[in-house]
C-alpha cells in the first residue's frame, strides 16, 4: 500500500465472523458518508437521500441498508457517524452495525464495495490512524498487543505502551541527543565565532546518562519477552514423584497421564495457564533417572535442555521418601534463583522438615504440596507470583519493551552511543561525534516511526500482521 492509497474511502467488517447478536462494518475515507447515503434510508422501504452528507459528528442514526438496484432491504441498522478529525483514523468514518450473521455482513460489506469503497487491506485502518497523526508507531503495535493480549498483566503493558509510556520514554532519550548533536554541529557551522565544543568529559558524562537510559529500556526487553510470549515453567524430577500430578492440578483438568509406573511421560506436554496475571508456558517432562531404555534416554535429554533453557524450574521431589541419590544430583545442579522446591504428597505423609535444605541456599523456596487433593498449591501459587514478581521488577511504572523491533533499534543506538562516546573520550572533532549521534538518532525514530526514519517495507510488515478490519 502507498500514501497515495489515502484518498481511496476502505470498508471491512470489523467484529468476528460467525454468528453474533452484532456485526459491524466500518468505512473510513473522504467519501464515507456519501457512499453510506447511497445506501442508507431512514424507513424500510423509503429512498436513499444525500441527508446523512450534513448529519453531525458522533450521531447515532436508525434505519436500513437498501440494494439500490433493486429497492429492497438488507437489515436493520444503526449507522454511527464520526467525522474528520475526531475518528480512530481521523477521516470521516462510518460504523454500520447490523446483525451479526455472516450472510448479513457480507450483504452489508457487498453493499460499501458496490456503492464505491474499497475492501481495507490488513490493518490498514490502523495504518491510517498512524499516517494521519493520530498515534505513533508503538501505538499502532500496541493496538495488536491488545487484541492479542492473554493475560492482564499482559493487557496492561499493551495498554500503557497505546497511552505512550514506551514512546515517551524514547523522545526524552532521542530529544537530549538531538540536544547534543546540535552542539557538535554547532562547533562545526560557527568555528570562526569563537563557539568551543564542550571538553571530551563533558560530552563523555552526558552521554553516559543517555546510555543508562537506553539501557534500562533495553534490559525490560526481557521482561516484555517472559510476559508477552510466556514464562517458560518446567516441572522437573525423578520419576514417579508427582509431576504429571501437579501438571493437572496447576491446569486444572486431566492433561498429562498419571499412572502408579514409573517413566509414563516420555515426551514434553506444554499448556499454557496463569498464575496472578503471570502467563506461564507450562510444560511437563519425563523424570530424570538412570536408564537403559533409549526411548525414556530421549525424554530425559529433551527434558534438560527444557530446564536448561526455563525461566522457572519447579523441582518436584517426594516427601514420602527420604531422598536419593538422583534427587540429590538434582537439588544441587538446580538450586539457583529461578528455581522453587517441591514436596509433594502430603496427602500420604507429614509435611517434610527442609530447614538444612533451606539453610544452604535461603534464597531458593520450599513448598509442602500435595499434588492429588490440592493441599498447599495456593502457597505454591504465591511463591511463583512472588519469585516472577522479584524476576519482573513488580510490574512498576517504567516503560516495558515488549516488541523485538524496538529491542533490535535501541541496541544498535545503544552501540552508536558507544562510538560516540569513544571519539569523545579520544577528543576527536564534533564531525566524528555528529555521525554517531545521528545514526543513534535515527534508529529511536524508527521506533515510533518518526518521519524520514521508516519505510514503507517496515510499514507493510507490522500492519500485515492485524486483521483486515483493524
Amino acid at each position: 500500500m502507498t500514501h497515495t492509497r489515502l484518498t481511496d474511502t476502505i470498508c471491512a467488517i470489523a467484529t468476528p465472523l460467525g454468528v453474533g447478536g452484532l456485526g459491524v462494518v466500518r468505512l473510513s475515507g473522504p467519501n464515507a458518508l456519501g457512499i453510506s447515503s447511497k445506501i442508507f434510508s431512514s424507513q424500510r422501504h423509503g429512498a436513499t437521500s444525500s441527508a446523512l452528507e450534513q448529519a453531525a459528528s458522533h450521531t447515532v442514526h436508525h434505519g436500513w441498508m437498501i440494494d439500490p438496484s433493486s429497492g429492497e432491504p438488507v437489515d436493520e441498522v444503526l449507522l454511527t457517524l464520526m467525522r474528520t478529525p475526531h475518528s480512530y483514523t481521523r477521516e470521516d468514518t462510518v460504523e454500520i452495525s447490523g446483525h451479526g450473521g455472516p450472510v448479513v455482513l457480507a450483504r452489508l460489506l457487498e453493499l460499501c464495495l458496490s456503492a464505491g469503497a474499497r475492501l481495507a487491506e490488513p490493518g490498514e485502518f490502523t495504518k491510517r490512524a498512524f499516517l494521519n497523526g493520530r498515534l505513533d508507531l508503538t501505538q499502532a503495535e500496541a493496538v495488536m498487543a491488545l487484541i492479542h493480549a492473554e493475560s492482564e498483566t499482559a493487557h496492561r503493558l499493551a495498554l500503557r505502551q497505546l497511552r505512550g509510556e514506551v514512546a515517551g520514554s524514547i523522545r526524552t532519550i532521542r530529544d537530549a541527543l538531538i540536544e547534543l548533536l546540535a552542539q557538535a554541529e554547532a562547533g562545526l557551522d560557527f568555528v570562526e565565532q569563537g563557539l568551543v565544543e564542550p571538553p571530551s568529559d563533558q560530552w563523555c558524562g552526558r552521554l553516559d546518562a543517555i546510555q543508562q537510559q537506553l539501557a534500562a529500556l533495553i534490559d525490560s526487553a526481557r521482561v516484555g519477552e517472559l510476559l508477552r510470549e510466556g514464562i517458560h515453567t518446567v516441572i522437573a524430577g525423578r520419576p514417579n514423584v508427582g509431576k504429571s500430578s501437579l501438571f493437572n492440578r496447576l491446569l486444572r483438568k486431566d492433561r498429562a497421564i498419571v499412572t502408579p509406573f514409573p517413566g509414563t511421560t516420555r515426551d514434553l506436554l506444554e499448556e499454557m495457564l496463569v498464575i496472578n496475571n503471570f502467563p506461564l508456558r507450562l510444560i511437563d517432562t519425563a523424570g530424570i533417572r538412570t536408564t537403559p531404555d533409549p526411548i525414556e534416554q530421549e525424554g530425559m535429554q529433551r527434558a534438560r535442555r527444557s530446564i536448561d533453557d526455563a525461566d522457572l524450574v519447579l523441582l518436584v521431589l517426594d516427601g514420602s521418601q527420604p531422598l536419593q541419590s538422583d534427587d540429590r544430583l538434582l537439588i544441587d545442579q538446580m538450586m539457583t534463583n529461578k528455581t522453587i522446591i517441591i514436596f509433594n504428597k502430603l496427602d500420604v505423609c507429614e509435611p517434610v522438615d527442609y530447614s538444612t535444605l533451606a539453610a544452604r541456599r535461603p534464597q531458593v523456596p520450599i513448598v509442602n504440596i500435595s499434588a492429588v487433593n490440592g493441599t498447599g498449591c495456593d502457597q505454591l501459587k504465591e511463591q511463583i507470583s512472588r519469585l516472577l514478581i522479584e524476576r519482573t521488577g513488580g510490574m512498576s511504572e517504567r516503560a516495558v519493551i515488549t516488541t523485538s523491533r524496538h529491542q533490535q533499534a535501541l541496541t544498535a543506538a545503544a552501540e552508536q552511543l558507544v562510538r560516540a562516546r569513544q571519539a569523545a573520550a579520544d577528543g576527536l572533532s564534533g564531525e566524528c561525534i555528529a555521525s554517531d549521534l545521528n545514526e543513534a538518532i535515527k534508529q529511536l525514530g524508527g521506533i515510533i516511526g518518526v518521519e524520514g526514519a521508516f519505510t514503507e517495507e517496515l510499514l507493510d510488515n507490522i500492519f500485515n500482521q492485524f486483521c483486515i478490519g483493524k
